[in-house]
């Protein structure tokens, strides 16, 4: 027997059925269920006023009960759930947006709804600096108790949510694409983790492959979600700017990092300062305007305006300090090291050896060295 579940579930899988038809039928009709024991022929007038047409078989098929029931049922063996308008556990964050969803898809949990959430977006063909300042923040929001969510895809995306893992805190994963679809698979390693400590959520049901005209869709989630949406790095027409504007519609604050003036990467982000964003460069820029917890005061400032880097050179002995004063964030070849320190080969190779030790520095590419934030 058709529980209230099964209803929402028929509703939203309904082939050529869109979220503004949805919301038509729910105003006539009240509840899935009462459209699905409507007069069929009144349901598609309603239906086929809009773009797309289906036919009456298509439609006459989709209400096969026992292929309802067992596509539901094949959710909760993959540990799948099933989350609509009407369930408790549903997203209030969710409810009150424009276009808000009619049915989602969900691995692992939900975040709390008391927290404050923080969305950290970006290219997806980011620059080495992008990718380490969005696993920086994604980590250390996290420390201090802010959820960070992001879209699960390649770039800024995936290191804000290794940031967070990193942390060992809860972070949610927005796809534009099947609940069970890992897209990219390079980010295989964070979707199983998510699936284990935090979560997945998509609009989309088992199998769909990601599609560009779900990204967009996706993004309305990502800033649904959100208090708070961090662009690390944007180009001037980047697809960024969709979340941005979603997240403006919604009342969101946005934050923005900035960069080098001529560095493709940077232009959407400094553009968005000259428009109004919020400028930041450390966490406690976004913890000022988003917990409310600000001045000279508060802890957690003052702990945070004495960066690791800086704290890590202080441990140093002198000779190893000489090496990881010339790093930055930005990878640098040994050549130029050894120049700039004036070392030898020997001793400059020594002491980086020395510093991977410690943890301090990273090698994102053949003998090019950068800093460990």
């Amino acid at each position: 027997m058709m529980r209230e579940e099964h209803y929402w579930y028929w509703l939203c899988n309904i082939n050529g059925v869109g979220r503004k038809t949805i919301n038509k039928l729910l105003c006539e009709f009240e509840s899935p269920e009462n459209i699905y024991n409507e007069d069929d022929e009144e349901v598609l007038d309603i239906i086929n006023a809009g773009r797309f047409k289906i036919s009456v078989d298509g439609y006459v098929n989709s209400k096969n009960e026992c292929f309802i029931m067992n596509g539901y049922e094949k959710l909760t063996e993959k540990g799948i759930s099933f989350i609509y308008p009407k369930c408790v556990n549903f997203p209030e964050k969710l409810r009150n947006i424009p276009d808000p969803p009619y049915g989602m898809y969900l691995k692992g949990k939900l975040p709390d709804e008391e927290a404050c959430v923080v969305a950290i977006i970006g290219a997806r063909n980011s620059t080495h600096y992008g990718r380490e300042m969005a696993r920086y923040f994604g980590r250390e929001l996290s420390k201090e108790g802010i959820i960070v969510v992001s879209g699960l895809a390649r770039g800024i995306d995936g290191m804000a949510h290794r940031g967070a893992v990193e942390a060992g805190s809860y972070t949610l994963g927005v796809l534009g694409c099947g609940i069970d679809v890992i897209y990219p698979m390079e980010n295989y390693d964070i979707y199983m983790e998510l699936e284990r400590s935090g979560g997945i959520i998509s609009e989309s049901n088992m199998g769909i492959k990601p599609n560009a005209s779900l990204f967009p869709q996706r993004n309305r989630i990502i800033s649904g979600f959100a208090d708070g949406i961090l662009v690390i790095e944007a180009t001037k027409k980047s697809g960024t700017f969709i979340t941005v504007d979603q997240g403006l519609e919604q009342g969101k604050e946005i934050f923005a990092l900035p960069g080098r003036i001529l560095d493709e990467k940077s232009v959407g982000c400094n553009n968005l300062i000259k428009m109004g964003a919020h400028i930041v460069t450390e966490v406690s820029d976004i913890i000022e305007i988003l917990c409310g917890r600000s001045g000279e005061d508060n802890d957690i400032i003052k702990r945070m305006k004495l960066s690791d880097v800086n704290r890590r050179k202080n441990l140093l002995a002198p000779a190893e300090k000489i090496v990881y004063s010339v790093l930055s964030v930005e990878p640098k070849y040994i050549d130029d090291i050894i120049r700039e320190t004036g070392l030898s080969p020997g001793e400059v190779c020594m002491y980086i050896n020395k510093l991977f030790v410690y943890g301090y520095i990273t090698e994102p590419a053949r003998n090019y060295y950068s800093v460990k934030i």
